[in-house]
């Protein structure tokens, strides 16, 4: 199966592909994923097997960020500080 997303709409790319991820976990064959890019319409594609799926994940991962930046979103995890309290 292809799915192609446009890299343009993070939040719909990171919907679209966590319908991937979800057929993927659920034991369906290899998923192959085409991105397009930029006004020019620059494409690539991947090809997510069973094996990885994490990989796939941290895909989804990277566009749901996006998607909370345009949307005026912080980041969804946070870094605690080193050291004691004073």
């Amino acid at each position: 199966m292809t799915i192609s997303i446009d890299e343009a709409d993070p939040c719909a790319a990171a919907a679209t592909l966590r319908q991937v991820y979800v057929r993927l976990v659920a034991g369906e064959g290899a998923m192959e994923v085409r991105f397009r890019a930029g006004s020019n319409g620059v494409e690539r594609s991947v090809t997510y097997h069973r094996a990885h799926p994490d990989r796939l994940l941290a895909v989804i991962r990277g566009f749901e960020e996006q998607c909370a930046q345009l949307q005026g979103r912080g980041p969804r995890r946070f870094a605690l500080g080193t050291g004691g309290m004073r």
